[in-house]
């Protein structure tokens, strides 16, 4: 048999198994048939010297050159190495296609790294809104209606989870009125009510939300107010007054509504 020597590609590290002879003596180009990289590979003089002894010593030597090799210069090489075992795929991969892969996958934990982090900074805004809500209000007051709408929304789903009411139902308005006045040059809206308590203990006085609402009932502008008298609790059967004066309302507003804030 013909004595073979084991080539590696310098480019992608795949090895190959050739003809000895066909390096003799000087050598020859080659060409990688994984990633066509063509180097130029050459046998020193003692192992070129052993080569030489070992084919002349054998007399059966017909050693079969690759097609492709005895035709060019630069032919590609068929591999030594065993195909790995299905369960040893992934350890045997080439060396190429594992980076491209770990590429993928820091992509892929990018991604969700970074959605994680969306969804983190949108919780921590959603909870900020809620806790400084009053001073959002008097700083954006264009934004009071969303803010209201929003904060509503947490009330009323923390109210269906704990399986109670906020503010007590014994609560009823009467002599709700409102009118447009001037107030120094200025228009603006009076708005005032009574606030019941019908049941026969003490309650505490809560906030209460004014809207000034279009015809489509869409806010165009919302406020929050507490009893006129800044008292904290309504006596059985007794009434605490609402009041508060909303300048510069819009010219086309239609009504005004009011609610108990967290109902």
């Amino acid at each position: 048999m013909s004595q073979t020597i084991v080539l590696s590609c310098p480019n992608c590290t795949t090895r190959f198994s050739a003809p000895a002879e066909k390096f003799l003596p000087n050598g020859r180009q080659v060409r990688c048939s994984q990633c066509q990289h063509v180097w130029f590979n050459a046998i020193n003089s003692s192992d070129a010297n052993h080569i030489t002894s070992l084919v002349e010593r054998t007399a059966t030597a017909t050693a079969t050159p690759a097609a492709s090799i005895a035709s060019t210069q630069t032919a590609p090489l068929v591999t030594t190495e065993q195909q790995p075992e299905p369960d040893e795929a992934e350890t045997h991969q080439h060396p190429k296609k594992r980076r491209k892969k770990k590429r993928r996958k820091k992509q892929g934990s990018g991604f969700f790294a970074l959605l994680l982090w969306l969804i983190a900074l949108c919780l921590l805004a959603a909870i900020l809104t809620y806790i400084f809500r009053e001073p959002l209000r008097r700083a954006l007051p264009q934004a009071a209606p969303f803010i209201d709408r929003y904060t509503n929304t947490v009330d009323h789903t923390a109210q269906g989870l704990v399986g109670r009411s906020i503010v007590p139902t014994v609560l009823e308005f009467q002599n709700i009125h409102y009118d447009v006045k001037e107030y120094d040059g200025e228009t603006a809206i009076l708005v005032e009510a009574d606030l019941v308590n019908t049941s026969d203990e003490e309650v505490p006085a809560p906030k209460v939300h004014v809207r000034i609402v279009d015809a489509e009932s869409q806010p165009m502008h919302a406020t929050i107010i507490g009893p006129e008298d800044m008292s904290d609790m309504i006596a059985p059967k007794q009434a605490t007054r609402y009041f508060v004066r909303i300048p510069e309302p819009p010219a086309d507003f239609d009504r005004v509504l009011l609610n108990i804030e967290g109902q």
